[in-house]
């Protein structure tokens, strides 16, 4: 069979389930048997989505991208290595130290986050799970994963988290394929390697989110482009790698929609100076950027209803938080990035990457313009987007960056080196990117910790308080003890109920975490702490402000 024939034969399969699904019957079915409005009107969005996709796997028979006129000149480092196979073997040594660094105390204290997805998500059926967008915690990719783990390994926290891994060492090797294309080998290698002893890589690769799939799928995805745009021979096999990619990345997490239009502003600014010379230079990249948002409308089409209303929503309470503002994003970056580099010298080593990172920037925008757009660009925008939004903004947000960030930092060692001395600069710069990965080796195992230390703070409490005694959870320490630990604790939302409970009980236990966001949605309850109650012991996790706090009542407390 033919190309022509066999996308013919897919699109008619696409079109015949588009036009054969009955919609509330599906919708049924994938909820249990429960009636849902909402499901089956995304359903119907599904098969208008997959009409479209059918159109266009049609139409891809009959145009072939492969000798069409390309938009910028090839990279330089593309051309295969004479050493391809040593360079592939240690790279390939280098992902299974990767993969037994993040195993290691995989089943060790889930964070919040974490928790809301295993209770409401990653136990539900596959079913719900794709018909399910009622919260922004909901990384739909992901929770399937950790669904079809949970069958393989059965339910429990090292099984939530083994996506996490895969995705996290398969990103590796994404970066190793992504650096040999865009500055060559020995850089590639370098920034697996910083990448595999890096404590932030080996943590979110071990946290039960979608980030580490985000960042495989950022690399995937910008690297079919650059083919794209430079390959004359990249055909749609590329086109669709990179749909597949970025509609994944999507369906990771929302945000990756910027990372998409990233791409298409580069390409505009691409053709808008090409159109004249080459005016269908374009097409390639144009048309697996189109197919990339029919895969993600059709990912999304059951969820739709569902989708612009969690988005939008504000925080509980319509609290501002210091966590929306941009110099608190700035200060958590910097705090995050100095717990990857060991003792009193890590502000320092910051302030050095930093000078590293911008002459590697520097020195890129130089060589290509568009390599570094498209490296760059999409922080930027994710940033953007998030801010017009009003959403808090997570330092996590931006982990898809981390292979970028790695390569533009390694250039600039190279050239520093280069600049101290042309003979011995590049061995230079090999030592000393080598000597920061045996450091950061070194704060790898402060990512073992619990995130959050639930169980510790709880059997705290259950060894010291008496029988008369009360516990008390607020805000984010509510749901974890209550959903997945079952504990029998008093829920609290008001300082009335919080005061009526210390008169009728000897000892009031409380037990809080996230200090900004208890400060931000229940001023008062946390005053009355300050004013009313001892710290009693802190159990601190690797979740930046993540400590489980346990405050303990004083014997007569003021009355207000």
């Amino acid at each position: 069979m033919n190309l022509r024939s066999s996308h013919a034969v897919a699109a008619a399969a696409l079109a015949l389930v588009a036009l054969l699904t009955p919609p509330v019957a599906v919708a049924s079915w994938l909820r249990g048997g429960v009636a849902a409005p909402q499901v089956a009107a995304g359903l119907w969005l599904l098969k208008g989505a997959l009409l479209g996709l059918a159109i266009a796997v049609w139409g891809a028979g009959r145009l072939a991208l492969a000798g069409s006129p390309r938009l910028i000149p090839a990279l330089p480092h593309s051309a295969e290595s004479d050493q391809r196979w040593r360079e592939d073997a240690l790279a390939l040594v280098l992902l299974l130290i990767a993969l037994g660094l993040r195993l290691e105390n995989l089943g060790r204290g889930l964070w919040y986050d974490e928790i809301q997805t295993l209770v409401e998500y990653a136990r539900q059926p596959m079913g719900v799970i794709i018909t399910t967008y009622d919260s922004q915690n909901q990384h739909l990719l992901y929770s399937l994963l950790a669904r079809a783990s949970f069958g393989l390994f059965g339910e429990g926290t090292a099984a939530l988290r083994v996506p996490a891994v895969a995705l996290g060492v398969a990103s590796l090797w994404a970066l190793y394929r992504f650096g040999r294309q865009v500055v060559g080998p020995r850089e590639a290698l370098l920034g697996v390697a910083v990448l595999t002893f890096s404590y932030h890589h080996v943590w979110f690769s071990q946290n039960a989110r979608g980030y580490t799939g985000l960042l495989l799928f950022a690399l995937v995805g910008t690297g079919a482009l650059l083919r794209l745009l430079t390959d004359p021979g990249a055909g749609w096999s590329t086109a669709a790698l990179y749909a597949g990619a970025m509609a994944l990345a999507a369906y990771t997490h929302v945000t990756a929609v910027f990372i998409s239009a990233a791409h298409a502003l580069v390409l505009g600014v691409l053709w808008w100076r090409a159109r004249r010379l080459t005016p269908k230079a374009g097409w390639p990249p144009a048309l697996a950027l189109g197919l990339s948002g029919l895969l993600t409308l059709v990912l999304y089409a059951p969820v739709l209803p569902q989708l612009s209303a969690t988005l939008v929503g504000k925080n509980p309470e319509a609290a501002a938080t210091r966590w929306q503002h941009p110099l608190w994003l700035l200060g958590e970056m910097v705090r995050g990035l100095a717990r990857g580099v060991p003792g009193v010298g890590g502000w320092l080593a910051l302030a050095l990457a930093a000078l590293v990172t911008a002459t590697g920037l520097v020195s890129l925008a130089r060589a290509n313009r568009t390599l570094t757009a498209l490296m760059v660009l999409p922080a930027v925008l994710t940033a953007g987007g998030i801010m017009a939004l009003g959403h808090n903004l997570w330092p996590r947000f931006f982990f898809f960056s981390a292979g970028f960030a790695v390569l533009i930092a390694i250039r600039g060692a190279f050239v520093l080196g280069r600049a101290v001395s042309l003979r011995w600069g590049d061995r230079l710069a090999t030592v000393a990117v080598s000597l920061g990965v045996l450091v950061s080796g070194v704060t790898v195992p402060s990512a073992w910790r619990p995130k959050q230390d639930y169980e510790g703070a709880a059997r705290f409490v259950d060894d010291r308080r008496g029988p008369n005694d009360a516990v008390v959870t607020v805000d984010l320490t509510a749901y974890p003890y209550e959903r997945l630990f079952q504990r029998p604790w008093l829920v609290v939302d008001s300082p009335g109920r919080l005061q009526e409970i210390e008169h009728s009980h000897p000892r009031t236990w409380v037990l809080y975490t996230f200090p900004i966001r208890l400060e931000a949605v229940q001023p008062e309850i946390w005053a009355r702490l300050h004013t009313s109650y001892d710290t009693a012991a802190v159990y601190p996790g690797s979740v930046g402000d993540g400590a489980i706090v346990v405050m303990v009542s004083r014997s007569q407390p003021p009355a207000t």
